[in-house]
């Protein structure tokens, strides 16, 4: 090959490179490619859900209360655009819990509050009747990131998501606490509450490498929510049953999880989560629907709700598949 023919080879390889480097959507870089990440796991969940209503003549003071502990085993699968520095990532989750019927409980508390004759008031137990709980809950989930380069490969990942959450509770047989009296049988249903909630939320994430194999990756998130409970009140022959009353409240909830990551493989890792949030409302509503027989005709009731809150904490564990 003559030296002008290596010559003009070298300044056209030269050329190329130029026009490769200064035009990066024809480069190949593997840190801008588009990779899915799929996680099927399964979680073991526990719930602290309660509200109450106050007396009506002593506001202060609570007339009747509804605590659920519930332990749940619940399956998901998330679906996400693996998060890469400056990039947008999207996440949707899909979790469906199962209520232990076994381990799971239903506490109703009523008390009788009046003035004494030195104008004190009093609130006095009048019934606590015990269930046991089982049901289904099904949650569903979205939301949009947008990760930064922090440092060492080091991601912070701002989050815009919203939750959504059908809850199935059904309480079985009946213990009178105060009296040691069984009303009903332990397979016999006496009550139903469903709800369901509304979670807009902001969260903060950060994925930190912490060497070749593991990783961890804590988030807190910030929620407002709306809350909508029907009840369905079988024992109780004055109220109706289409529902026998209904309960609405908003307010705030912070949650806080942790992924501990091991890398497998490079297209697959085994994930750890622990997960812990907590609702409480701002405000509330009752509404209690009587029905013909209770009053000598048809009558709602409408009281603020005292208080409304969740507490839900959980482990999870599972494989996150990169396709």
């Amino acid at each position: 090959m003559s030296k002008k023919k290596v010559v003009l080879t070298l300044t056209a390889l030269f050329v190329s490179s130029i026009a490769l480097a200064s035009n990066p959507e024809k480069t190949i870089n593997a840190e801008k490619s588009i990779n899915f990440v799929i996680t099927p796991s399964i979680a073991y969940r526990y719930d602290v859900f309660k509200w109450s209503i106050p007396s009506s003549f002593f506001p202060q003071k609570k007339l009747s209360e509804l605590v659920w502990k519930n332990h749940i085993i619940q399956p998901s699968l998330k679906l996400e655009l693996e998060p890469k520095a400056n990039q947008f990532t999207l996440v949707s989750q899909v979790k469906y819990g199962h209520i232990l019927k076994n381990q799971s409980k239903s506490w109703d508390y009523d008390w009788h509050v009046h003035r004494d004759s030195t104008g004190n008031v009093i609130s006095e137990p009048d019934s606590t009747t015990k269930d046991s709980a089982t049901g289904n809950i099904l949650d569903l989930s979205g939301a949009i990131g947008y990760s930064a380069n922090l440092f060492k490969n080091n991601l912070l990942i701002f989050y815009v998501g919203y939750d959504y959450t059908d809850y199935r509770n059904k309480n079985y047989g009946s213990r009178q606490l105060i009296y040691n009296a069984k009303p009903m049988p332990s397979d016999e249903l006496s009550c139903k509450y469903n709800y369901k909630t509304h979670s807009p939320w902001i969260g903060l994430s950060v994925n930190a490498p912490l060497n070749e194999k593991f990783a961890i990756a804590p988030t807190i998130k910030f929620y407002a929510f709306k809350h909508i409970g029907k009840a369905y009140w079988i024992h109780r022959s004055d109220l109706k049953q289409n529902p026998s009353f209904k309960n609405s409240a908003t307010g705030t909830g912070v949650g806080f999880d942790l992924d501990c990551l091991y890398k497998y493989s490079d297209n697959m890792d085994f994930k750890i989560n622990l997960e812990t949030k907590k609702f409480k409302m701002s405000t509330g509503e009752d509404k209690m629907f009587y029905n013909a027989a209770a009053f000598g005709g048809e009558r709602t009731t409408i009281k603020k709700l005292l208080d409304l809150s969740l507490i839900s904490s959980l482990i999870r564990a599972g494989f996150k598949y990169k396709l």
